[in-house]
């Protein structure tokens, strides 16, 4: 009988410190009188939802040839899942990403070139849209989508 309200004890115990790292991620409000190092373990189980955004955002990379911007397909160069091109284009291991979203510009261009596409400019840009139920693309039109310029290199 002792066992058995001991283990709900601490079963309960354990979902209720699970529901405040929850909240805390999610809304970043913490349960009045729970003290934080008792939740800091659980927290940490919530990674996946703990950078939740509203939006869909990807790197695009973009040449200049004859006057025009012309996209470029950064998937022969990145032969990963989306969501893996997408942590590798974030380069959060980085804290200034300047000098490395540069010298990624540099490289796509003479990858580009050695290709025998030339460009007088290679420059990347962040789209981002808003998210969709129906798939990650879905929500990606010209009225939706907002752009940001990150680094443009120039020959």
């Amino acid at each position: 009988m002792i066992i058995r309200i001991l283990r709900h004890s601490f079963l309960i115990a354990y979902i209720f410190l699970t529901f405040c790292a929850l909240c805390y991620t999610l809304g970043r409000k913490q349960i009045p009188h729970v003290q934080w190092p008792f939740v800091t373990h659980f927290y940490a189980m919530m990674a996946p939802f703990q950078n939740y955004t509203t939006t869909n955002a990807e790197l695009v990379a973009e040449g200049l040839r004859s006057g025009r911007w012309e996209r470029i397909d950064l998937t022969q160069y990145l032969p990963h899942s989306r969501g893996e091109i997408a942590i590798r284009t974030r380069m959060s291991s980085f804290n200034d990403k300047s000098p490395v979203y540069l010298e990624m510009a540099k490289k796509l261009q003479s990858m580009e070139s050695a290709n025998g596409r030339t460009y007088s400019s290679v420059r990347l840009v962040w789209e981002k849209w808003p998210k969709s139920q129906y798939g990650f693309y879905d929500g990606h039109t010209d009225t939706d989508t907002t752009r940001s310029s990150v680094v443009q290199f120039n020959l």
